[in-house]
């Protein structure tokens, strides 16, 4: 019986994974989605699940930076609106993120998404599409979907960067907008 590799050589091995897949998005992909949370009066994100988990914290990011920014189904969300960007995490689309896309775009809002293999009606309601080429050219080891919610998460918090410095803001406000009751 061969020994089990330890959690540090697995932990190697994801990071060598998510390297490939920050390597191969593409730059005008993600230039775009900056580009529309620039321009959106207010940021929804939405995912199901584990991708769902990666949208809050983005949507928590940019609350940090101080924009207006939601994660679709909290209690305190607003309805979405003209003017608005939804930003959607799926790694193939589904029914209720579709829905969900639809309805955005029906009030005048627009669409975003992070995916993996854009579905068809996803990508023509979409501004933006950002396409994370896992398990087509890059293979993955991990469980499930977790290589696509590390690289919503890293590439995401890049994108976040880039909006905080476009729009000059300091770290210092990002640390004044952090929780801070106990």
């Amino acid at each position: 019986m061969s020994a089990t590799p330890s959690a540090a050589t697995y932990a190697r091995s994801n990071v060598g994974e998510l390297e490939a897949v920050v390597s191969a998005v593409s730059a005008e992909e993600l230039d775009r989605l900056v580009s529309a949370i620039l321009a959106a009066e207010r940021v929804y994100f939405t995912g199901l699940g584990r991708s769902g988990l990666m949208a809050k914290a983005i949507a928590m990011r940019l609350m940090h930076i101080g924009l207006a920014s939601f994660a679709v189904g909290e209690i305190a969300t607003p309805g979405v609106a003209e003017g608005d960007l939804l930003v959607a995490f799926t790694a193939r689309g589904g029914q209720a993120v579709i829905a969900q896309a639809r309805k955005a775009h029906s009030v005048g809002a627009s669409v975003a998404v992070v995916t993996v293999d854009p579905d068809p009606e996803l990508a023509q309601l979409a501004t933006a599409v950002v396409t994370l080429p896992i398990r087509t050219e890059i293979p993955t080891q991990q469980h499930a979907g977790s290589l696509f919610e590390q690289s919503c998460l890293v590439i995401c918090d890049a994108v976040c960067r880039t909006v905080q410095e476009t729009l000059g803001v300091p770290t210092s406000e990002l640390n004044r907008r952090h929780a801070s009751l106990p």
